[in-house]
């Protein structure tokens, strides 16, 4: 290899560094410069100008001092005036060394004292400002340091990361606290999508097990392949098919890709016709229902399918967690709605016993059961675990809101507010 090439192969890892995983170029400074290039921006700028106050301030004074000295001894003024009234190209400093005399000698000597002190002082000033502005861009900078140093930790993978809040009530405890909420937004996110990957995989694996199981019994002739079999593995296959376009639809819902097309809906129609189509179920789950809504039309602004969708969840829900007698009355789910301040609002309500405290906050989690044994409505149709997920962002795709409660007499409701049409 030739000199020069081994010179260029020395010059680039000099200056041009091959950074680490995570890492960006270093462009020939080491990290430790990087971090401490803003300290000492910040000082040079405050010691800078610190030292031309200080300058401007013995100039100004110099110039106070002969003022004050030549108005206070006429004598001197007299001597003074002769030299400065030759033109204005005259300085102090000329006019100071053209006197004559012990006088002129006593000026003079007035002035070297005065610079020398002046001198002095600026110095001294000069020191203290550039040791000044040093801690304050200490101070300032070494919270840029630790939150550097953080996000470093956090794109590394690190999700536990937590920055101490500064004294000072400042922009930089904004700006570290805003960091705070990031990183255990990030933390929050990433063990949910842990945990959706667990459910997606332990609800997937229930009907691929129950579709191998059924077919090997088939193949080793243990179970014939009769209508009966055949309606179990037609069963296994929807409920994976639900299952897949349940996880399509909230995705799409929640990344706000989903095609909506709102129109004018009377919502006491909607809910009569959601009445009519479960009312075979709900007959065949040995319970009432009922529909609460004004005699005339009330107008919301949605789309009619995916309206009768997140109804469609929530009756869903309805049959199958608040289905509880009350003496010898069958169990009772309450359709209604009512025009409220712009909105209209839709609720569902059973007189089941409700959600539980730690229940009621994790309501719309994917997923997420309240009783893990009741995964299956009264006529045997298995769920998804994702219908209540689905609902809340369908209203919100259409600019409204799904809430859940318990409600004061008893029950779980869940209430749907819609823009009125």
């Amino acid at each position: 290899m030739s000199g020069r090439g081994a010179r260029q192969q020395v010059w680039e890892r000099r200056f041009f560094r091959r950074p680490g995983p995570g890492r960006r170029p270093s462009w020939g400074r080491s990290g430790r410069s990087r971090r401490f290039g803003l300290r000492r921006r910040l000082a040079g700028s405050f010691g800078l100008v610190a030292v031309l106050a200080v300058v401007l301030t013995v100039f100004l004074t110099f110039q106070a001092g002969w003022r004050a000295v030549t108005h206070l001894d006429p004598h001197l003024a007299a001597l003074v005036q002769g030299p400065l009234a030759q033109g204005p190209e005259v300085s102090p400093a000329g006019t100071l060394a053209t006197l004559g005399g012990s006088e002129g000698e006593a000026l003079r000597q007035i002035f070297r004292d005065f610079g020398r002190s002046a001198g002095q002082a600026g110095i001294l000033a000069s020191v203290l400002a550039a040791l000044a502005s040093a801690l304050v861009a200490r101070q300032i900078a070494r919270p840029l340091v630790r939150l550097e140093d953080a996000a470093s930790r956090l794109a590394g993978g690190e999700r536990g990361v937590r920055l101490a809040l500064p004294r000072a009530n400042d922009e930089l405890r904004t700006v570290t606290a805003a960091f705070n909420t990031l990183a255990q937004g990030l933390e929050r996110q990433e063990a949910w999508r842990r945990s959706l990957m667990a459910d997606v995989a332990h609800d997937l694996r229930t009907p691929l097990a129950v579709l191998r199981a059924e077919i090997e019994a088939m193949q080793d002739g243990l179970n014939e392949p009769d209508t009966p079999a055949l309606a179990r593995l037609h069963a296994e296959v929807l409920l994976l098919a639900r299952l897949v376009d349940d996880l399509r639809t909230l995705s799409l819902a929640e990344g706000g890709a989903l095609t909506l097309h709102p129109q004018p809906l009377d919502a006491a129609q909607t809910l009569r016709t959601l009445a009519g189509l479960f009312a075979g179920r709900v007959q065949e789950a040995g319970a009432a229902l009922s529909v609460d809504v004004p005699p005339g039309p009330l107008l919301l602004q949605a789309d009619p399918d995916r309206l009768m969708q997140i109804l469609h969840n929530l009756l869903d829900n309805a049959l199958r967690y608040g289905l509880i007698a009350e003496g010898n009355e069958p169990p009772l789910i309450d359709l209604g709605a009512a025009q409220e301040q712009g909105r209209v609002r839709v609720w569902v309500r059973d007189h089941g016993p409700g959600f539980a405290p730690d229940a009621l906050s994790r309501a719309f989690e994917r997923f997420y059961r309240a009783d893990a044994s009741r995964s299956r409505d009264p006529q045997g149709r298995a769920g998804s675990g994702l219908g209540l997920a689905i609902a809340r962002a369908l209203a919100e795709a259409q600019g409204g809101t799904l809430e859940a409660a318990n409600h004061p007499q008893g029950g779980a409701v869940f209430t749907l507010r819609l823009p009125e049409a």
